[in-house]
């Protein structure tokens, strides 16, 4: 049995050192080899408005991180205030607040309120265990007041 941990718990030999330590290296001077990926961040241009697409690809991700943080037991509002803060960051981070068929950013609060919308909508179909009652309640009040009513 000695033998077994022994084993175990040997420490790497100086060639896997070796070979971690040029790896690490590898990546870290990739963006000083790839001028162009480097600048990318750098970029001084306007920024162009997010596509639908992006927008999508944002909200679902958002929607994914809220699942994940719920099912992590996180409570609802810091769960919610996570996956808003994800999506906030890239949207005005990125395309400086605008999005598809915008001339102009749209207000922080406003995006906020409509992603917190969008994620919680996104939850009930994805992680409908993640949303408490109550919210559940809030939200689809809020959803039967958007629809057109029939007269």
């Amino acid at each position: 049995m000695g033998g077994k941990l022994r084993k175990i718990l040997t420490l790497p030999g100086p060639k896997v050192i070796r070979r971690s330590c040029a790896a690490a290296a590898l990546v870290l001077a990739a963006p000083l080899l790839s001028p162009a990926t480097a600048l990318a961040q750098a970029s001084k241009d306007k920024p162009t408005p997010a596509t639908a697409m992006e927008v999508n690809t944002y909200g679902v991700m958002s929607i994914a991180t809220f699942c994940e943080a719920r099912a992590q037991k996180i409570d609802f509002n810091k769960s919610l205030a996570v996956a808003l803060a994800g999506q906030l960051h890239v949207i005005y981070g990125k395309h400086g607040g605008l999005l598809p068929g915008t001339k102009d950013p749209l207000p922080e609060k406003q995006f906020l309120n409509n992603a917190g919308f969008m994620i919680v909508g996104g939850a009930l179909k994805f992680c409908p265990k993640s949303v408490p009652a109550a919210e559940k309640a809030r939200f689809e009040k809020a959803a039967a007041s958007l629809k057109p009513s029939k007269k």
